[in-house]
């Protein structure tokens, strides 16, 4: 398994260096790392005086199980310790996991090393992608797991209007105006919306790592070779392009969608053409998959699909192809789902 901020908190990382350094978000930051090495990669560990790790608020990590990099040094075999956490005091722990012979998966930490311009420091994609070239030849398929997509619509202009100063919903918010204050955060009163757009890898503060939040929607985006390019490519069909890859985002099962209108947006935006990888020969867009909604009329939200989902995988014995199925809840609460 694999944690994210909500197993610490909302948008844990992505605030203001001086609220995430401060007394309280550390030991969060600490106590919830520590809980999930504990309880879901079963990663135990001793302080140096041989007080249990728990008795203290900074504490080294895997004393007994180690934090070598080198493969097959830590207990479990598909770890990968990556870098230094920047307000969590332990390394990240990636792992790349056997599905089989030609399937492999890698759940990626994205939340150890997070800050507001940064999701991993180029130590742990150094080390991730060295373990990569290393999966033998039998491999067809490579699974990343990732708290959030890494394909979807930008919005910028979003970000920079809740981001600034002079927000009259912000400035409304802190005066203590009742129809507002749900508007705020209550952590630094900044928009509600702004850690979860910050945490992105579409942000502005991420968008040159991406080259190398969560959501509550259901989508699929796509990368896939430039037509015609630096190098005037002919189009291919995804079996013979090499730089295909579907990027398919279902959001935490107990998760409500965002509102209509942030939808709405969202969904215009999908239709953009983002050139951020152009330069690499490398196009990148969102599949309009909802033309139909789960309770079988038109769907006005093609791209980006605000429902409640979840997404089942299988992998074909007769066509060696990863199935997909992602399933939306057909009426809120009612507990049935269409593919």
């Amino acid at each position: 398994n694999m944690l994210d901020d909500h197993d610490l908190i909302d948008g844990f990382g992505s605030y203001p260096d001086d609220l995430q350094g401060s007394p309280v978000f550390c030991t969060i930051g600490s106590r919830g790392y520590f809980w999930f090495l504990l309880f879901q990669l079963f990663v135990v560990g001793e302080s140096g005086d041989g007080k249990p790790m728990h008795s203290q608020l900074t504490v080294p990590l895997d004393d007994i199980d180690g934090t070598l990099g080198q493969p097959g040094q830590h207990t479990f075999k598909s770890t990968i310790i990556g870098g230094d956490g920047a307000y969590i005091p332990h390394p990240g722990h990636s792992m790349l996991s056997y599905l089989g012979p030609q399937v492999y998966m890698l759940l990626m930490d994205a939340r150890a090393e997070r800050k507001k311009e940064q999701v991993c420091s180029k130590f742990t994609y150094d080390r991730i992608f060295a373990e990569i070239q290393k999966l033998p030849p039998t491999v067809e398929h490579l699974v990343f797991l990732l708290g959030i997509p890494i394909a979807y619509p930008r919005m910028n202009f979003l970000e920079k209007t809740l981001d600034s100063k002079i927000n009259p919903l912000v400035m409304l918010g802190k005066t203590g105006t009742m129809a507002v204050t749900g508007f705020l955060n209550k952590f630094n009163a900044d928009a509600e919306l702004l850690d979860d757009l910050n945490d992105h890898w579409t942000a502005a503060g991420h968008k040159q790592e991406r080259n190398c939040g969560d959501v509550h929607c259901a989508a699929v985006g796509a990368f896939k070779s430039l037509h015609g390019g630096s190098r005037f490519m002919p189009v291919l069909t995804p079996e013979r392009d090499h730089r295909y890859m579907l990027n398919v985002v279902t959001s935490a099962i107990v998760n409500t969608p965002p509102p209509a209108g942030v939808l709405k947006m969202v969904n215009q935006l999908s239709s953009k053409v983002h050139k951020t990888m152009h330069g690499q020969d490398t196009d990148e867009i969102m599949l309009p998959l909802f033309t139909t909604a789960p309770d079988g009329t038109p769907s006005k939200s093609k791209y980006i699909y605000g429902a409640r989902n979840w997404a089942k995988v299988i992998w074909s014995e007769q066509t060696g192809e990863l199935e997909f199925d992602l399933r939306l809840e057909k009426e809120k609460g009612g507990g049935v789902t269409v593919g």
